[in-house]
């Protein structure tokens, strides 16, 4: 042993870890080694000023990376803000950081330990410009007023023998991104789980994409008829269409253990499948297939793979189950390539794919013939133009309804016409009849994550939301990646007044699609409701810059300018196409039944509360109770005969 070993001093002590790396660095060192070398000093320079302004201790470079450690764990989270907006404002270049409070050794000029080793790979968990934390600093700063963090997941890291949950910052432009987005703090997933990837499409024709979707789409059906399989629904599965993401970590994202991927060859009539089964837990392959026959034959290599996938996971399928997989979906193949075509567009949801959906569902039916699921999937087309906003008008509803009903009476065991059928008495305010149509879409295909969560805001709407609750967390559960799933989540919780809860749910919903004015818009509007006005201001503000003609962007104008005591304002912006659309649905005339409220006009707030309870939204402790913007009317003689009314209806329905 060296003189120089032997007079090494090693200490151990408690402390914060930080591990920060920049974000592509070994790439820029390929291609712009002096450039690379300029922001590795820029960084060393603005970590040094930093780590010292927040009390903490620069303990050593690693490559491009920086370790630190903190005495308090809430100066290395500040610290950490403060380099990733830093970096973002003044320079051209992304740091990730991951922070963790553990044991290290320090032993002369290096650092060992857990902690060191943890913190590491909570950075790699980063998404690019952001930071992770372990579960134990973020006990320490929840509390904290100016910082906000959301649980990822809970995983296994290298090289640490037990799961570690993971929290993201989002605080600011820190956003959670949103394809991590997952509703449980569960360690493990579920036994039997799995995600179907979107097939890869390699035939000649590129135009053949939607036939590999629409495999896609069919297996996961028939796999989802499965009791003991939980299976991850189509519209999460196609987030990853054309990802380079590796295996396991979208299993992580969506909690799952098992994934199936493949590809698809058609030329013609001929028809070239692969298929392989993975543990992502292991990375193992446990099974892999090669199916080539005609497009006659897709209906059997469907059934094939989803039997091998049950018979890997040695899942015992009952007799109804193994009728279910035989099942052919449509006997004219014509019809089928046609059905998928259509539903690839209206997946799009927007004015241009609906238009482009019904002329090609229009033609196929003039040429084939009036299918059951072509009718479906054009009566699904004109709801949209309802349930998006893009045109509500009363004749879409009824064209909708009318294709619904022959599509049933041809084929009554249609669950998605069953579902269809439900949101359209909802919006119609038909009680009794939209529980019966979803009670039956939820028999034919109980996995169906849009009847779940219709479940679940139905359940809310009506007051009863315990009932809804199990299945606004199913529908999360199949389909984590799909924002408009969370809406069920949203209404079992602002039903009960646990508007943090309601909050969470919004938030989700719009960090998985920023883009969406309706998701915007919830957000926006959950965050009044958790009394952060000012945020909810700037989302509202937001929207009218970017979409002042839209109808959410026009209904955030009028709540901002109530939330912010500007009366006038606030009547002026109540427009004709706002009154128009509360009369047509209760939510909107709830909206506005608040925002009258909160300006004073009482008798038109309560002539609003009348209008939204006139049917199916006989919530009577949310109006009661709850909603904190129509306390201004709660004292008022109407607004007490009102709730008396409401109250015995809600008392006596039963779901």
């Amino acid at each position: 042993m060296s003189e120089d070993h032997r007079h090494t001093s090693t200490k151990r002590k408690l402390a914060a870890i930080m591990f920060t790396d920049i974000v592509g660095y070994t790439k820029l060192m390929g291609s712009d080694e002096a450039r690379a070398f300029q922001i590795l000093d820029q960084n060393v320079n603005l970590h040094r000023t930093l780590i010292e302004k927040y009390k903490g201790k620069f303990l050593k470079e690693i490559g491009d990376g920086i370790l630190a450690s903190f005495s308090s764990t809430y100066n290395a989270v500040l610290c950490a803000k403060d380099i990733i907006n830093t970096t973002r404002e003044e320079y051209d270049y992304k740091v990730r950081i991951g922070i963790h409070e553990g044991d290290i050794v320090f032993k002369g000029k290096d650092v060992y330990g857990d902690g060191v080793n943890i913190a590491s790979r909570l950075q790699e968990e980063a998404d690019d410009g952001c930071i992770c934390i372990s579960e134990v600093i973020y006990k320490n700063i929840k509390n904290k007023t100016d910082i906000n963090a959301e649980f990822l997941k809970e995983k296994i890291l290298k090289n640490v023998d037990h799961p570690i949950k993971i929290y993201a910052l989002e605080e600011g432009n820190l956003d959670i991104k949103t394809s991590r987005v997952t509703i449980s703090e569960e360690s493990k997933p579920p036994l039997k789980s799995i995600i179907v990837l979107p097939f890869e499409n390699i035939s000649p024709d590129p135009d053949q994409e939607y036939f590999s979707d629409g495999l896609t789409e069919e297996i996961i059906t028939d796999l989802s008829h499965i009791h003991d399989l939980l299976v991850i629904s189509r519209n999460s599965a196609m987030t990853f269409k054309g990802t380079k993401k590796k295996t396991r970590e979208i299993a992580n994202e969506v909690n799952v253990r098992y994934v199936l991927e493949g590809s698809v060859r058609k030329a013609g009539n001929n028809l070239r499948i692969v298929a392989q089964l993975i543990d992502a837990q292991t990375d193992t392959h446990l099974w892999a297939e090669k199916y080539s026959g005609t497009l006659d034959d897709i209906f059997d290599i469907q059934e094939k793979v989803s039997r091998s996938i049950a018979e890997s996971l040695k899942i015992q399928l009952s007799d109804t189950e193994k009728k279910n997989l035989s099942i052919k979906k449509i006997d004219n193949l014509t019809a089928y390539e046609q059905y998928l075509l259509a539903r690839y567009e209206i997946w799009q949801a927007t004015k241009e794919s609906l238009g482009h959906a019904i002329q090609i569902l229009n033609n196929s039916t003039e040429n084939i013939g009036r299918n059951e699921y072509l009718l479906v999937a054009l009566a699904y087309a004109y709801f949209q133009y309802v349930n998006l906003g893009i045109d509500p008008n009363i004749k879409f509803l009824d064209m909708s309804e009318e294709l619904v009903d022959e599509a049933l009476t041809t084929n009554p065991a249609l669950s998605k016409a069953h579902f269809l059928k439900s949101a359209i008495h909802e919006t119609r305010g038909e009680r009794k009849e939209a529980f019966s149509s979803i009670k039956q879409a939820l028999h034919l295909d109980p996995s169906d994550p849009d009847s779940l969560m219709m479940t679940a805001f139905l359940c809310g709407i009506v007051g009863k939301p315990e009932i809804g609750k199990p299945y606004a967390k199913k529908a999360i559960e199949v389909d984590p990646l799909s924002p408009i799933q969370y809406c069920g989540e949203w209404w079992v919780n602002s039903s009960t007044g646990n508007f943090d809860r309601m909050l969470e749910a919004c938030r989700k919903m719009y960090n998985l699609d920023k883009e969406n004015l309706l998701m915007v818009w919830s957000y926006a509007n959950a965050l009044a409701y958790n009394g952060k006005i000012k945020e909810a201001t700037n989302l509202f503000d937001s929207m009218l810059i970017k979409n002042p003609d839209q109808f959410h962007s026009m209904l955030g104008k009028a709540q901002r300018h109530a939330l912010n005591n500007e009366k006038q304002e606030s009547l002026e912006s109540i427009n004709d196409q706002l009154k128009k659309a509360a009369e047509m649905d209760h939510l909107w005339a709830w909206i506005l039944a608040d925002v009258y409220s909160l300006i004073g006009e009482k008798d038109k707030a309560i002539d609003y509360v009348e209008r939204a309870t006139r049917d199916i939204f006989i919530d009577y402790p949310f109006f009661n109770t709850h909603d904190p913007f129509l306390e201004n009317i709660r004292g008022e003689p109407r607004f007490k005969k009102l709730m008396a009314r409401i109250k015995t209806e809600w008392e006596n329905f039963k779901v």
